[in-house]
């Protein structure tokens, strides 16, 4: 037979570590809440790394309005192309290359604003479901897309307006599709 002191003792002993091992676990669930409090009030700079511009896509839709035909014979680019635009993604409205079509609506209103891709950017023209003598004409879809310059807010100096945060519009790729009827 076993003596009650032993008993008493190891369940004391289990005891014990138990409650240890509940303390423990208490201190590990406050240790998070009190970092999470202890936050400081003031705004950290950014770092000099993350204050790069970063490159924004810019995408237009609309329909050709007008264009000139790039001459092979030369080595620059002089074709052009203007469309009527229908929509664009947030970054071309707010870039300032699109006038706002209704300044007393919130945000930019592109929808009917002309767009005119310049001859300084080196972009890609796609035509697309042209067949035998058929042309590009007034009406057809037209989609631009491209990358525009854009500096982080928080790496802008105060009262810099979204417009200045912008840079140049950088076209990449051009592409016509036929909407009309082939001839």
């Amino acid at each position: 037979m076993r003596s009650s002191t032993t008993d008493s003792s190891t369940t004391t002993a289990k005891h014990a570590r138990t409650l240890v091992s509940i303390v423990a676990a208490g201190a590990l669930l406050v240790a998070p809440a009190a970092s999470l409090a202890a936050k400081p009030t003031a705004k950290k700079p950014a770092k000099a790394n993350s204050c790069k511009a970063v490159k924004a896509p810019f995408i237009a839709s609309g329909t050709f309005v007008s264009g000139t035909a790039d001459d092979p014979a030369t080595a620059g680019n002089e074709g052009t192309v203007t469309l009527k635009l229908t929509s664009a993604n947030r970054h071309a409205r707010a870039s300032g290359e699109i006038t706002d079509q209704n300044a007393t609506k919130k945000g930019v209103q592109v929808k009917g604003a002309n767009l005119t891709i310049a001859t300084t950017d080196a972009y890609v023209l796609k035509i697309v479901g042209y067949s035998g003598t058929d042309t590009v004409s007034v009406g057809d879809r037209v989609n631009v897309s491209g990358k525009v310059a854009l500096t982080k807010k928080r790496c802008a100096p105060a009262g810099t307006s979204t417009a200045d945060r912008y840079g140049a519009v950088d076209v990449k790729k051009v592409t016509i599709h036929d909407r009309d009827a082939d001839a």
